[in-house]
């Protein structure tokens, strides 16, 4: 979940001379609306669920959207960075993580947590492990005792590992001529070990016995942000007009968005167990991943207007943007609310416990996640100034041939991710 902004040359809105413009879908603010409304309905699936309509409202599968989301923006990064710069700033990568992460963390769940532990037993390693993003290794195994609410921050680690390691690949694969294919295989490649690992885990646990270690394990969710990977590589490829005119068509139908809803539909309605354990997860990242594309090819029909206007919405654009903020802080303000709102109607309690959340993740995000994106880019903007003139560039991994005119290679590159 992130405010940054993504512009939309960033995401390679073109006119026909090779010129930014703005394209179907994108706000005056140059983000990309339709990414922005996933978002939104992620982060409201997750706190409607956990304000007490979770046997009813699917909250896992905001996650899953948030993964595939994550996976898209941060591969489009590194490729539009590659054809930019032709090359990959490793501590510039890590220093936007960090600038994005940190402020809203700390004041919404660092600080919090050492208040509450000044009255409160606290494990002081599963502490350090949401700190420094393993806690959904730690959380798998129970909930320790760490503050209430907090424990959402076991999605977020498992982000966190992937950038992490993705940005180490990076740094060979950034070199290879080929490095598309490179991910294209990478990323399906993940998307069979996650789903074998899933099926073999129920195979030798049943699906009860493996559940947790499922839906809390790196390695069995990697899938969602692995299709993310996918709608990226896809959508260089239509960037650059090497994607089959087949496979635009289609992912520019207005039987896109069906096809997503289907999958996403069956992915709730199907209960058999050993298929909620498995598959589940493969369908709402492909159904996350098919609605990303469908919104950036730029394609009239009634279809893809109606979709505009409801990701259009000020509200809606307002939670997608303070979605990470929203993330960390909704479950806390439920779980300290819960012994004030005893006895309130349900209903009630209902509405207060959800409009607590998102109210103050919308004000973190106004007064904190803003200020300090509006520093990332000016700060990021001095370093690489700095390697263009100064005497000592910055050491990164140079690629083996920089993108080529009218690629996209000079447009800003958005710091954002799906929870992050």
């Amino acid at each position: 979940m992130t405010g940054a902004p993504s512009t939309a040359t960033a995401f390679g809105a073109h006119g026909a001379d090779g010129g930014a413009t703005l394209a179907r879908g994108v706000s005056s603010r140059g983000r990309y609306e339709h990414i922005d409304a996933l978002r939104a309905l992620a982060v409201m699936l997750v706190v409607v669920a956990h304000a007490g309509l979770g046997g009813v409202v699917p909250g896992g599968s905001g996650v899953t959207i948030f993964f595939a989301i994550s996976g898209f923006i941060i591969t489009h990064i590194l490729l539009t960075e590659r054809e930019k710069t032709g090359a990959f700033s490793v501590s510039d990568f890590y220093l936007r993580r960090l600038l994005k992460l940190a402020p809203p963390f700390l004041l919404l769940i660092a600080v919090p947590t050492l208040l509450w532990a000044i009255t409160n037993p606290l494990d002081w390693g599963a502490f350090a492990s949401q700190v420094f993003f393993t806690f959904n290794w730690v959380y798998m195994h129970g909930l320790p005792a760490v503050l209430p609410g907090s424990p959402v921050v076991w999605s977020l680690a498992i982000e966190e590992q992937f950038y992490i390691a993705f940005a180490l690949i990076w740094l060979g694969a950034v070199l290879l001529r080929r490095h598309l294919m490179f991910l294209s295989i990478a990323a399906g490649a993940t998307i069979v070990g996650s789903l074998t690992i899933r099926i073999l885990l129920v195979s030798s646990d049943g699906a009860l016995g493996a559940h947790r270690r499922i839906y809390y394990g790196t390695d069995t969710r990697a899938d969602g942000i692995a299709f993310g990977i996918l709608a990226a590589v896809l959508f260089a490829l239509s960037r650059r007009g090497r994607l089959p005119a087949r496979v635009r068509t289609a992912v520019a139908s207005g039987w896109a968005p069906a096809f997503a809803l289907v999958l996403y539909l069956a992915s709730l309605v199907i209960r058999d167990e050993w298929f909620r354990e498995t598959l589940r997860y493969t369908f709402q990242a492909a159904a996350a991943a098919a609605v990303i594309l469908y919104g950036l090819e730029r394609r009239d029909g009634r279809v893809r207007e109606a979709l505009g206007r409801v990701a259009g919405i000020r509200i809606v654009q307002v939670i997608g943007l303070a979605s990470y903020s929203i993330y960390l802080i909704h479950l806390v303000v439920d779980v300290a609310l819960r012994p004030l709102l005893a006895g309130w109607p349900t209903a009630l309690a209902f509405g207060v416990s959800v409009v607590s959340g998102v109210a103050i993740g919308v004000a973190v995000w106004a007064w904190l996640e803003r200020p300090v994106e509006a520093f990332k880019r000016r700060l990021m903007a001095r370093r690489a100034a700095a390697r263009v003139d100064g005497p000592a560039p910055e050491p990164s991994t140079a690629a083996a041939t920089p993108g080529s005119p009218g690629h996209d290679t000079h447009s800003a590159i958005p710091a954002t991710g799906g929870l992050l």
